[in-house]
């Protein structure tokens, strides 16, 4: 449970609102700011969803069946989604998702020049720097 209490929310309201979500069946509850939740929701679900839904419109997905295993569902499972309800999501949020959308097109865009350029230095450096990330997050 992600929760951001107003400004001025006393401490026992806020113990309280912890005991019972945990009490119900929550395994960790997280307090935040409107902001940090917004910024973190750009980032963790809106983009999945921008990410997915351009990725399927490859001219390749309709034959990608006998070629493609996990990698290819996880990348194309939040393309199913209802299409109202996101575009909703997307535009209330669209200050933070735009920057979102414009880091995710830098880091690829390092990676395109690198395969453009033959650049394998560069291109194993990104690729190692990503590992060493997802390493880094690994609970």
């Amino acid at each position: 449970m992600i929760l951001a209490p107003a400004p001025g929310t006393d401490v026992e309201t806020i113990r309280r609102a912890k005991e019972i979500f945990l009490s119900v069946g929550f395994g960790r509850v997280r307090f935040t700011t409107p902001l940090e939740h917004d910024e973190m929701i750009a980032f963790t679900s809106q983009l999945a969803h921008v990410v997915s839904s351009a990725y399927v419109k490859t001219p390749l997905a309709p034959k990608h069946k006998g070629f493609s295993a996990g990698s290819f569902r996880d990348m194309t499972r939040v393309a199913r989604l209802n299409e109202t309800m996101w575009t909703e999501l997307f535009l209330e949020n669209d200050d933070l998702l735009l920057g979102e959308t414009q880091n995710l097109i830098d880091r690829l865009t390092e990676y395109r020049d690198a395969l453009r350029d033959r650049d394998e230095e560069k291109l194993k450096s990104l690729l190692r720097e990503g590992r060493e990330i997802k390493e880094a997050l690994e609970d």
